[in-house]
């Protein structure tokens, strides 16, 4: 079966894919600077964590309403 993105519903492929941490989600999201895709999604700091997060461009408006500063998301 298929997987597409929980974002544009396109197909995904095997590379350049992250998981969302808030729904779970697929997304497309750049693992190579040099990878020519769309990007459904973005990365930041998680503080609890201290490492990366990922989250869908669906999810982000939730992410930024749980007071997470707009700074700590970085996109490629």
């Amino acid at each position: 079966m298929e997987q597409v993105c929980c974002v544009c519903g396109e197909a995904l492929e095997d590379d350049n894919v992250s998981r969302c941490r808030l729904c779970g989600g697929g997304f497309h999201l750049a693992w190579s600077t040099e990878a020519n895709i769309k990007e459904c999604g973005s990365y930041f700091f998680h503080e609890q964590t201290c490492g990366l997060s990922f989250i869908c461009r669906n999810c982000e408006p939730s992410l930024s309403a749980d007071r997470q500063s707009p700074s700590q998301f970085t996109t490629s």
